[in-house]
């Protein structure tokens, strides 16, 4: 990691206030006027932690207890999760998305698998039990996925057989929409590719970690190389761009690329590293982080190290220039993911599929 900026806060701090991180800014000056989102609290409280364990720092400890109050504030008392709230502290919907229900999971499980302090991690636990009964109503494969990287966290703690139960039915539903999708030419699980695509085979990765299950490594690796074709484009990290996305047998859009795409990829080449010890996934993993330095389409970094910000995205006629929470968090995300791997090294498996 030493050829690459030295990692800072300083962007993550400035968007956090007593409430949460805010959502949006305006160039690097943080925008009140967009709220906050559960989505970008659970995203940072995986990243406060990664960064107090893999540093010991207290400001990020500190950082770790707020985002979790704030997935605590969202909880309603049936457990499903509201997502926005505006900046005067009143919530936008009785009821969020799919996909943020799943990454309140992803990161409540992490919090209980991380030992940086028992009542932080006793507190998510609790989060998660009042939330676990809504998931098997899941449609989204992208929620189903985010949610089993959280059971798949809270499994390895409790190592609970109704939590494998769980985990299974997860992993069977993201399994059976590869299987009605797939072919020679598509090996995927949906119509599309859109956004957070790794994390659709990681989901299964992990799954086959806690199952054993070969058919889960099976469709994790196939689709995962299909993915890597498609992204990798003369070694170049090519993000599918939400200007349009890329439709089965339709016209690709390349623009606009997104940070956290760019951490969906790193994430996911390094959990087939793990899994499978083929160095050519370590390898895409920091190629996939250097889109973030300007190994991308435009030749443009993304990553502001004045600020610590992450601008928000590729577009065609350069980079859009607001530093958002989302973007922020995937770099950051990204780079403890690199050097989390780099200090821990015997995590590997080896020697798997793929």
């Amino acid at each position: 990691m030493d050829r690459y900026p030295p990692l800072k806060l300083d962007h993550l701090h400035r968007l956090t206030d007593d409430v949460g991180i805010i959502q949006h800014a305006i160039y690097s000056v943080p925008d009140p006027r967009h709220g906050y989102s559960l989505d970008d609290n659970a995203r940072a409280l995986i990243v406060a932690l990664k960064h107090n364990r893999l540093t010991g720092e207290v400001e990020s400890r500190d950082l770790a207890y707020k985002y979790l109050s704030f997935i605590r504030s969202a909880q309603v008392p049936h457990g499903r999760f509201r997502n926005f709230l505006s900046y005067d502290r009143s919530w936008l919907e009785e009821e969020g998305s799919e996909d943020s229900y799943g990454r309140a999971l992803w990161s409540l499980g992490y919090a209980m698998a991380n030992d940086m302090a028992s009542e932080l991690a006793a507190a998510a636990r609790d989060i998660f039990d009042a939330a676990l009964p809504w998931l098997d109503s899941l449609r989204s494969p992208r929620a189903r996925a985010f949610a089993l990287l959280g059971l798949h966290w809270r499994y390895q703690v409790l190592a609970h057989k109704d939590d494998l139960r769980y985990l299974r039915r997860q992993a069977d539903s993201l399994l059976q929409n590869y299987r009605d999708v797939a072919q020679n030419d598509w090996r995927w699980y949906e119509e599309y590719l859109t956004y957070c695509n790794g994390k659709l085979p990681q989901a299964l990765l992990v799954a086959y970690q806690d199952t054993k299950a070969e058919e889960y490594l099976g469709a994790a690796c196939d689709s995962l190389d299909f993915l890597l074709g498609i992204l990798f484009v003369n070694d170049t990290l090519e993000l599918i761009g939400q200007a349009g996305w890329y439709p089965r047998g339709g016209p690709r859009a390349f623009f606009d690329q997104q940070p956290i795409d760019a951490e969906a990829t790193v994430e996911i080449c390094l959990e087939a590293h793990r899994v499978t010890g083929k160095t050519r996934y370590y390898d895409l993993a920091f190629k996939a982080f250097e889109w973030f330095l300007g190994r991308n389409r435009l030749g443009l970094p993304l990553y502001d190290s004045d600020t610590g910000g992450c601008y928000d995205g590729l577009e065609p006629n350069g980079v859009n220039l607001n530093q958002g929470a989302e973007s922020a968090i995937s770099y950051l995300l990204s780079y403890l993911l690199l050097l989390e791997n780099a200090e821990h090294p015997e995590r590997q498996l080896g020697g798997l599929g793929c």
